[in-house]
C-alpha cells in the first residue's frame, strides 16, 4: 500500500509570493556618514590613494584629507590621471612622496608646467611613475580583473618604457618567432576616492559622462571606495536609472553627501535632465593657477579655501550664493551664447594674422587635406592650438558633407565645438556629444584600436626631425607636464599631425626625452609652413611655405623658415605655397578664441 502524496499547501505559495511583491526599500546596509568621519575612518598614512579624474573630481574629499593631515608627513602615494588643483596642494603640503600620473601641471586656461610639481620633482621630494591616460586605465582594469599584467600598445618605443613605470616586454606566445609585446603591471590602490552625481544610502552610485578612467579604480581598490555624492537618492530611484549606475554598493565603504563636491570642476546631469548640474568655475581655476607662482601666495590661497574652511559646507558658504547660482546657470546647453555675446565687443578685428593664428589655420587646412586623402573617419584633438585647428577643419569638412567626427580623449565623441570658449573640455562641448565615453573607448578603441581610421592632432612643445615629441623633461632634466594621452596616440592612431611654433629650441635634431613616438607623425605644421615625412625613419622636409607678410619675398620667407629649425632642414624640390589667410578663416578662429588665449 502506497503512502498518500504530500502536497505543499497553496497558502505557503501565497505567503512566499507576497514576500516578493514589493521590492526592498533599501538595497543594503546604510553607509551614510559625514565626510570628516569617512576620512577619519578610511584614510591612513602610507596609503596609495586613487583620486578619480574624469569631469567630476572628488575635490571636497581631497580638501578634507588635506585638512586632516596638514602639518604631518603621511607619505601618501597619489594615483591619478592628472595632478591638478587638489593634487598640487597635496604635493605642496608634503603629504605625498610618490605620484603615479599621466599629467601634472596646469590645464586651464591652457596646458603647461606648474612650479609646485616641477620643484617637488627637482628637489627629490616626490618620485614620479610616468603613466599615460590609457595606461592608468588599463593598469586599473588589470588590477580589477585580478590579472598580474596586461598587454599594451602604448609606451613601447618611448622613454616611458621602463620597469619603474610598470612596463616590461615579453615574447608573444601566440606569434611565430620572437615577437615581443609590451605589458603593464596591474595596479591596485589601497583606497579609491570618487565623486558621483548620486547614490542610495548603500552606495549604488550614479556616474554621469564623460567618464575619464570610468570605474576601474573602484573595482581595483583593495580597500573599497570613499564615495562622495551631490545628493542621496532612494534605491527605487537607482533602480529606475540602473543604466547610469557604474559603482555597485558592495564596493563602497562610506557615502558622504557634499553638494558642489566637484567644484571647481563641473557636474553634469546627462541622463537626468530634471536634476541640477553646475558649470566649471574658470575664475576660481585661474586664481589658483596664479597663486601657485609662489609659496607665499599658495599658502594664502590654501588658508582661505582649505584650512580656513572647517568643512565643505563652510567652503560652499565662502563661495557665496551668487557664485553658486551663476555656476548652476552656466550648466545650460545654450549658456555659451551669452558668454560669447559678452566677449564680442572686444573681438580682434585686424585683418593681419598673428604667428599663432597662421599656424592654427595652416593646421586646419592640413587636417582637412589629410582627412580627404587618408580617408580618416575621426579626428582626435589635443588641447590648445591642436583643438582649435581641428575644430576649424572638421567644421569645414562637415559643412561639405564629409563624414568625420571629433573626439577628445576624456570621453568626448562626435561633439560640435561651441563658439566663445577654446577650452577643449568645456561644458558647452559636452552638451553636443553624440556619445559619452571614457579613455578606454576613445584612446583604446576609436583612436587606437584595430583598424582605426583616426587622425590625431597634437600640440608639441618640442619635436625632432623624426617627429618624436617631448612633453616630459627639458634638456636640464626639469619636469614639464608628462604625456597625458599623447603617447597613446603616437602608438595607436593611424596617423598624427603635430603643431609646433618654429624656433631652434623647439625644432631640435633629437629630443632629450621621447614622450610620444614619431613613427606615425606624418605632418608638422608651424607658423612658417608645413613639414612632411615620406616614411617613419625619414626626416621632415619643408613642403609648403606659409604666405606670410607680403612685404617679405618668397626667398626671405624661405630663409626665415630654414633658420627657425634646429637642424639642417631639407627643402622639397617641389616646394609649394599656402594661400594667404582669409578673413573668413580668421573670423572663425577668433570666434572660437575671442580672448586670444591661444592666438595672441
Amino acid at each position: 500500500m502506497t503512502a498518500p502524496t504530500r502536497e505543499i499547501p497553496q497558502q505557503v505559495f501565497d505567503a512566499v509570493a507576497r514576500q516578493h511583491e514589493t521590492l526592498p526599500a533599501q538595497g543594503g546596509p546604510a553607509k551614510v556618514v559625514p565626510l570628516s568621519t569617512a576620512v577619519g575612518e578610511l584614510v591612513r598614512p602610507g596609503m596609495s590613494l586613487y583620486m578619480a579624474f574624469g569631469h567630476a573630481r572628488a575635490h571636497a574629499a581631497a580638501f578634507e584629507i588635506i585638512r586632516r593631515f596638514w602639518g604631518t608627513n603621511p607619505g601618501f602615494h597619489l594615483i591619478t590621471a592628472g595632478v591638478l588643483e587638489a593634487g598640487l596642494i597635496m604635493v605642496h603640503a608634503r603629504l605625498v612622496n610618490r605620484v603615479s600620473a599621466a599629467y601634472a601641471g596646469n590645464t586651464y586656461p591652457m596646458p603647461g608646467p606648474n612650479r609646485v610639481f616641477r620643484d617637488a620633482i627637482a628637489e627629490g621630494r616626490v618620485t614620479l611613475e610616468e603613466l599615460t591616460n590609457l595606461t592608468i586605465t588599463t593598469r586599473l582594469m588589470a588590477g580589477a580583473m585580478g590579472l598580474p599584467f596586461i598587454p599594451t600598445r602604448s609606451i613601447t618605443g618611448t622613454d616611458l618604457a621602463t620597469p619603474t613605470n610598470g612596463y616590461r616586454e615579453v615574447v608573444d606566445p601566440f606569434a611565430a618567432g620572437e615577437r615581443r609585446v609590451g605589458v603593464l603591471q596591474a595596479m591596485r590602490p589601497d583606497l579609491a576616492v570618487m565623486h558621483a552625481h548620486a547614490a542610495d544610502a548603500s552606495g549604488n552610485a550614479i556616474l554621469l559622462g564623460p567618464y575619464g578612467e570610468e570605474a576601474w579604480g573602484a573595482c581595483a581598490s583593495t580597500g573599497g571606495v570613499l564615495l562622495t555624492v551631490e545628493r542621496l537618492v532612494s534605491t527605487e530611484f537607482v533602480r529606475r536609472h540602473a543604466h547610469l549606475v557604474r559603482i555597485p554598493a558592495h564596493l563602497v565603504r562610506t557615502v558622504s553627501v557634499v553638494p558642489l563636491g566637484a567644484h571647481p570642476q563641473p557636474m553634469t546631469n546627462f541622463g537626468l535632465p530634471a536634476e541640477a548640474g553646475y558649470g566649471e568655475d574658470y575664475a576660481f581655476r585661474r586664481e589658483f593657477k596664479d597663486a601657485t607662482r609662489s609659496d607665499a601666495a599658495l599658502d594664502a590661497w590654501i588658508s582661505q579655501w582649505v584650512l580656513g574652511c572647517a568643512d565643505h559646507a563652510a567652503y560652499v558658504a565662502r563661495l557665496g550664493t551668487a557664485r553658486v547660482e551663476s555656476l548652476r546657470a552656466a550648466f545650460d546647453e545654450q549658456a555659451w551664447r551669452a558668454a560669447l555675446d559678452a566677449k564680442l565687443p572686444a573681438l580682434a578685428r585686424e585683418a593681419q594674422a598673428t604667428d599663432a593664428e597662421t599656424m592654427i589655420i595652416l593646421g586646419a587646412r592640413e587636417i582637412a587635406r589629410r582627412v580627404r586623402e587618408g580617408g580618416h573617419r575621426t579626428v582626435l584633438a589635443g588641447a590648445g592650438v591642436a583643438n582649435l585647428a581641428a575644430w576649424l577643419a572638421v567644421s569645414a569638412l562637415q559643412a561639405e558633407g564629409v563624414e568625420v567626427e571629433l573626439m577628445a580623449e576624456a570621453g568626448f565623441f562626435g561633439y560640435a565645438p561651441r563658439l566663445g570658449d577654446p577650452y577643449l573640455f568645456s561644458v558647452g562641448n559636452m552638451f553636443s556629444n553624440k556619445m559619452h565615453a571614457g579613455f578606454m573607448s576613445v584612446l583604446g578603441l576609436f583612436a587606437g584600436g584595430a583598424g582605426n581610421r583616426c587622425l590625431a592632432v597634437v600640440g608639441a612643445g618640442q619635436i625632432d626631425r623624426l617627429g618624436n615629441i617631448n612633453s616630459t623633461r627639458q634638456s636640464d632634466g626639469s619636469f614639464l607636464v608628462g604625456s597625458g594621452g599623447a603617447n597613446d596616440l603616437g602608438n595607436g592612431a593611424s596617423e598624427l599631425l603635430a603643431l609646433c611654433t618654429a624656433s631652434p629650441r623647439r625644432l631640435v635634431p633629437q629630443v632629450p626625452y621621447v614622450t610620444t613616438s614619431g613613427q606615425r607623425v606624418r605632418t608638422l605644421v608651424t607658423q612658417m609652413g608645413v613639414l612632411e615625412k615620406p616614411a617613419p625613419e625619414v626626416g621632415f622636409a619643408l613642403t609648403r611655405l606659409a604666405a606670410g607678410d607680403p612685404a617679405h619675398s618668397r626667398e626671405q620667407r624661405l630663409a626665415h623658415a630654414v633658420a627657425s629649425c634646429g637642424w639642417a632642414l631639407e627643402v622639397s624640390p617641389t616646394l609649394a605655397g599656402h594661400e594667404p589667410i582669409s578673413a573668413a578663416e580668421l573670423a572663425a578662429l577668433r570666434l572660437f578664441d575671442p580672448e586670444r588665449i591661444f592666438t595672441a
